[in-house]
């Protein structure tokens, strides 16, 4: 019986990385192939013990690869069968909607309170120049997840005022910034957002599920009233291979406000 490989997949090849163990970057190659379309639904992968001696590594690290892709529900491996891929990772258009949509709540979509603490203040690398953050706010950490599978960590601040005014269990039910735009409306004049690129640190990696310095997008958001007060502020950490950044803006936009593409160049003093 001939065996079946993955058709037009170039061989495996595992990179040295310091810091990572060899299960957790061979995981992460097959999770990229599979996301790639590389190794399609049904594609059957080799054998642990052929994996292991092509790759030149211990039977052991192709078998915990595979434990933990079998645990994502993107492989699944039988008896006299073999292993093959049953699920891809996901990025549909629903957890795209959720990400870059503040207002999207598709039933899927589940948060988890990790703290509520009352009487902080705001960090500075969340604020502005020109900022003004009242003394007492509302510290919300919590972990987003789509389907089962956690995406989104979040640290966010809202004015103690304005949190106590929100209707009850919010912070379960809805994200802070759709709820505070619906309760404040036209009090809301600009929203400051920056993204970057980073690894993951081990606290982030174990409640994300995703291997240690594993890229997530950082999102910081802030939103001010007319005189620069702070009404929100947070940062969202996304896993790198969920999140998706799409806008679609007038292209009259682009001439009125162009640092909607091209962020505003400060002066130094």
């Amino acid at each position: 019986m001939t065996e079946e490989r993955p058709i037009g997949a170039a061989r495996l090849e595992l990179p040295a990385e310091r810091g990572v163990a060899q299960y957790q970057r061979l995981a992460s190659l097959l999770r990229h192939r599979i996301a790639k379309g590389e190794y399609p639904l049904g594609t059957q992968l080799p054998p642990i013990t052929q994996l292991a001696d092509d790759l030149g590594v211990a039977v052991v690290t192709v078998r915990q690869a595979y434990e933990l892709l079998s645990k994502e529900g993107l492989i699944r491996s039988q008896r006299g069968v073999g292993t093959h891929v049953a699920a891809l990772p996901a990025a549909t258009s629903d957890l795209e909607q959720v990400i870059n949509n503040p207002f999207a709540a598709p039933q899927a979509l589940v948060f988890e309170i990790l703290e509520v603490r009352r009487c902080t203040k705001v960090p500075q690398e969340l604020l502005g120049p020109d900022d003004r953050a009242v003394d007492d706010y509302v510290c919300v950490r919590k972990l987003h997840t789509y389907s089962g599978e956690p995406f989104c960590y979040a640290e966010i601040y809202v004015p103690m005022w304005v949190f106590e005014s929100l209707p009850k269990d919010t912070t379960r039910k809805r994200k802070l910034l759709a709820a505070v735009l619906d309760q404040l409306g036209v009090r809301c004049k600009r929203l400051r957002q920056r993204m970057a690129v980073m690894p993951a640190d081990f606290p982030l990696c174990d409640m994300l599920k995703i291997p240690f310095a594993s890229p997530v997008a950082k999102i910081s958001r802030r939103l001010v009233d007319g005189k620069g007060n702070v009404l929100y502020a947070g940062a969202a950490w996304y896993r790198g291979d969920r999140y998706v950044s799409e806008m679609d803006l007038p292209a009259s936009a682009l001439k009125t406000a162009p640092e909607i593409t091209e962020p505003q160049r400060r002066t130094v003093g």
